[in-house]
């Protein structure tokens, strides 16, 4: 029989293992709860017998029945002075369109880019991004100014990786249209807002994915963001100039972090919904955690590269929160570096059955 003192030893050990087991589980979920997340939004499906004619105006049902995205904000975040003017979207979608209707707030309405194709964003524009398939790779662009010239196109990956824009890329089933409160390009007639309303073919915006699918199911969630550029005008002789030395304004969605619209990873998160309208919840992908790693890991490489000149296959080397290198909230990353200029970077969940994700030296992101 064990004596007293025994038993009161192994009693301490017992609940010290306990304490131990339930602050590792408090810590992780403190930890992996709490990971960087981008702005999200759910879509409502209209009904079949509901259409939404483009014209630029928001004033139908389909859009009063929900609710906008939250106000834009500077592109580098919240931290930065407040955009002088209000931005919101709004989304619906059938089986083939996403339609998208914007609110634009401005006292100075001007245009002047009038041909297809043209770079848009010297004018005050509208801008949409769109990665159906996680991928950074093969996603669309697409701007519009108060005139209702168009510029879509198409990248095969992030211009930092050596991306290239392709304006040949075409929506022939696009619908677009303005709506302006007020005249355009004059100064000397204060504007309120202008308005956008586009009708985005699905079918289009999966061109060249590799698991996006259009139409969407119900809960399917694709990457978007949208921008808005904003120049400072002033008025001279009755026509409007840009303000010489100020730089353009940019105003998002989703916090980019960076004056740069083509990092794919830091979009936010649009979720299809089949449901009763208004009555889905956001489900935050169980994932998560894998494509946080495999973005730290690829965030840490590309700065070890800028110093030492090569890549490295030994995490211990590389700047990581320890959530990723202690394989806190996923498995610890396995990187495999070929020639020293090339690496591959695989991250496994806790959950066996959930995918694999990995990451390359271009951004690519898959899962298996």
């Amino acid at each position: 029989m064990l004596s007293s003192a025994y038993q009161r030893l192994l009693v301490m050990l017992v609940l010290v293992m306990i304490f131990l087991v339930v602050e590792v589980q408090i810590v992780y979920s403190i930890t992996c709860n709490a990971l960087p997340f981008p702005k999200s939004y759910i879509a409502y499906h209209l009904d079949p017998d509901e259409r939404i004619d483009i014209d630029g105006k928001l004033n139908e049902k389909q859009w009063m029945q929900v609710g906008a995205t939250d106000r834009f904000v500077d592109i580098q975040g919240s931290d930065f002075p407040k955009p002088r003017f209000l931005t919101w979207v709004k989304m619906r979608w059938d089986d083939t369109y996403l339609y998208i209707g914007a609110y634009l707030e401005e006292t100075d309405v001007f245009a002047n880019q009038t041909q297809h194709d043209s770079v848009v964003f010297k004018d005050n524009d509208f801008e949409v991004f769109t990665d159906p398939d996680w991928s950074t790779h093969w996603y669309k662009e697409f701007e519009i100014n108060a005139i209702n010239t168009t510029w879509d196109l198409i990248l095969n990956k992030p211009y930092m990786n050596g991306g290239f824009a392709n304006s040949s890329f075409e929506m022939p089933a696009l619908k677009t249209a303005t709506y302006v409160d007020g005249p355009v390009n004059d100064p000397n007639v204060p504007n309120k807002f202008w308005s956008v309303e586009i009708a985005m073919p699905l079918k289009s915006l999966v061109t060249n994915d590799s698991r996006a699918k259009a139409p969407p199911k119900n809960k399917d969630q694709w990457r978007i963001n949208f921008s808005r550029v904003e120049w400072h005008v002033k008025n001279v002789n009755g026509h409007y100039e840009k303000v010489p030395g100020l730089p353009e304004d940019n105003w998002v969605w989703s916090p980019q972090h960076a004056i740069n619209m083509h990092i794919p990873e830091r979009w936010g998160i649009l979720q299809f919904s089949t449901e009763k309208l208004n009555s889905s919840k956001f489900i935050k992908d169980p994932n998560w955690p894998v494509y946080q790693s495999l973005i730290e890991v690829y965030n840490a490489e590309k700065k070890f590269f800028s110093i030492q000149g090569y890549f490295t296959s030994d995490i211990t080397q590389l700047e990581l929160p320890s959530y990723v290198a202690k394989g806190q909230c996923a498995q610890i990353p396995i990187i495999s570096v070929k020639q020293s200029y090339h690496f591959n970077v695989t991250v496994q969940p806790f959950d066996l059955s959930l995918p694999t994700g990995h990451i390359q030296g271009d951004r690519l992101i898959w899962w298996s």
